[in-house]
């Protein structure tokens, strides 16, 4: 997938989420007052069922679901599915509950409550998506791949995310299991997730590792697009000399 069209595709999905998070809600109440249902005991409880319990997640998850599978096509237009479609795949699960808080009730939210809940695994996404909507395939330069110092950046940092993401994440362990239907691996995760935790906070307990780390994968990011200097040709002795090889 082109990046113009991986935009577009983006946004689709993005309006998707914003009319089921902001709008849906208003409809109902409008068509609560139009149809008159609300003098009646239980009379609203069809139109409730149908616009909040079915029409609403279901715009939510089409709204995720066009965002993840746009996201994988277009890192495989770039040959980058390989190992950044698990990463990504990963900060989306992780930032799946954020999207479904945000769509519960995204008009009386907070700035406070919204930043509270916001896991790091979401700005990781949001880095990585807005790298993606650059048309990086145009020109010369291979896309994440600048240079050996600089991918390597950039996987251990993408690692460090998607490590953060499942470690930060308190309805893996319960989403893992009823998935896979082993309630061992609940079990194991639910022990694993605070060592992980210790881990990747350097047993300080606080995000600010994860935030610095973000900042490295950000720069990263914006040092990849920078002109680079081209490899050196060879010479014409190195040339010929090939070709008396041959």
């Amino acid at each position: 997938m082109f990046a113009g069209r991986y935009l577009w595709w983006m946004l689709m999905g993005i309006g998707i989420f914003m009319f089921a998070a902001l709008s849906l809600d208003y409809i109902t109440w409008l068509t609560i007052q139009l149809s008159g249902c609300g003098d009646m005991s239980g009379a609203c409880e069809p139109v409730l069922r149908l616009i909040s319990g079915m029409l609403k997640p279901a715009c939510i998850w089409a709204a995720i679901g066009v965002l993840f599978v746009a996201t994988l096509l277009r890192l495989h237009t770039l040959s980058l599915i390989w190992f950044w479609g698990p990463v990504a795949a990963i900060w989306f699960v992780a930032s799946t509950p954020m999207l479904l808080f945000l769509a519960a009730d995204a008009a009386a939210l907070t700035l406070p409550a919204t930043l509270a809940a916001l896991p790091v695994a979401f700005l990781f996404l949001a880095a990585l998506v807005a790298y993606l909507v650059i048309a990086v395939e145009d020109g010369d330069r291979l896309p994440l791949a600048a240079s050996v110092p600089l991918r390597f950046t950039l996987r251990l940092t993408a690692v460090y995310g998607a490590l953060a993401g499942a470690a930060f994440m308190p309805e893996l362990s319960p989403i893992a299991g009823t998935l896979l239907d082993m309630p061992a691996l609940s079990v194991v995760i639910a022990l694993a997730q605070p060592y992980l935790q210790t881990v990747l906070t350097l047993g300080t307990g606080s995000v600010a590792p994860a935030y610095a780390v973000l900042a490295a994968f950000i720069a990263a990011l914006a040092a990849s697009l920078l002109p680079h200097a081209a490899a050196p040709q060879p010479s014409r002795s190195t040339i010929m000399l090939r070709r008396l090889r041959r």
